[in-house]
């Protein structure tokens, strides 16, 4: 009877089959590292190209930062500027008004008559004190300041009597309005009630 032993050639096909898998195995790791790196690569790319932007736009943030407060700074210098300039106006025209109203303060007083003692202004406001020989003097003084356009709203804030150099004389204080007369013009304008005939004209 023949026999014919198998086993070598299927431990044959066996390995040659391993092999053969081994190779694809290897293959395909091989592939898969490669792909692996290239990703890693590209990826460490992206990581550098965000990290220059990033840090690109830190310096714009910087810059962006430093202009801001100049800005700012500037800002504030404008308007310290502005309100120095402003109180510059109102000093002249405070000025301007004070010599106004003096001048006719001066030539409204009738010194044979009268005699002022104290002048004092604030802002809009003005107090006269002072002494005349009765109290038509000091009521015809008050008509003549209400005529002045520097001078409005006078008033007879205390009046009494006092004696001097034997004489019953009466020493009065006076308030009143002291503006420019435009802006007197605008502030009447203002009170006059809507309707009226002077609103109208």
């Amino acid at each position: 009877m023949l026999r014919i032993n198998l086993l070598p050639v299927k431990k044959i096909k066996q390995r040659a089959e391993a092999g053969l898998q081994l190779k694809v195995f290897s293959i395909v790791f091989a592939a898969l590292l490669a792909v692996l790196v290239f990703t890693l690569l590209y990826l460490n790319n992206q990581v550098s190209g965000l990290n220059g932007e990033i840090a690109e736009l830190e310096q714009k943030k910087t810059k962006l930062a430093e202009i801001s407060k100049q800005i700012e700074e500037l800002k504030k210098t404008k308007e310290m500027i502005e309100k120095q300039t402003e109180l510059v106006k109102q000093l002249k025209k405070t000025a301007v008004l004070t010599a106004h109203v003096l001048n006719e303060v001066a030539n409204l007083t009738p010194n044979e008559r009268m005699w002022l003692t104290a002048l004092d202004q604030s802002g809009g406001t003005m107090k006269l004190t002072g002494t005349a020989l009765d109290n038509q003097t000091v009521a015809e003084y008050l008509k003549k300041l209400e005529e002045s356009k520097y001078i409005s709203n006078v008033t007879l804030t205390s009046s009494s009597l006092a004696k001097y150099a034997g004489r019953n004389l009466k020493k009065f204080v006076l308030s009143c309005t002291v503006a420019m007369p435009d802006a007197q013009e605008k502030a009447a304008a203002s009170e006059v009630p809507p309707g009226s005939t002077e609103a109208k004209k």
